[in-house]
């Protein structure tokens, strides 16, 4: 589905400095911070202005020859060269980068729960 042009304008400034409240702002929306705040908040999870956003930023990551796999590698030599400079404070954040990466520091708790009760025997 097409984007209406507040949306297109949204994600244009949107795209400038990933800011989404003052990009809810500048495309026009007439309401207060807090209420953009709010509203911007939204508007990024409408699938098309979401997809939009993710078109625009792989476009510029290919423009520019960023991959995951150049990040990656980039992230490797920054912690090989720190920790041989013996800058062990960067070459731990390189380390920590990686682990997010692969999903080994979450700052969330995930639960995987099966209730097997029922209510009823729950609540007596």
């Amino acid at each position: 589905m097409a984007l209406t042009d507040k949306q297109t304008n949204f994600v244009n400034e949107y795209m400038k400095d990933m800011n989404a409240t003052a990009a809810y702002l500048r495309a026009g929306y007439k309401c207060t911070e807090e209420a953009a705040r709010r509203a911007a908040s939204r508007l990024l999870t409408n699938v098309d202005v979401k997809a939009e956003i993710e078109r625009r930023q792989e476009k510029i990551g290919e423009k520019n020859d960023i991959t995951v796999e150049w990040i990656l590698e980039e992230m490797k030599d920054t912690y090989r060269q720190a920790k041989e400079m013996g800058e062990y404070s960067a070459a731990n954040k390189s380390l920590e980068m990686l682990g997010r990466y692969k999903g080994m520091f979450n700052d969330k708790l995930k639960v995987d729960a099966t209730v097997t009760k029922k209510l009823e025997e729950f609540f007596s």
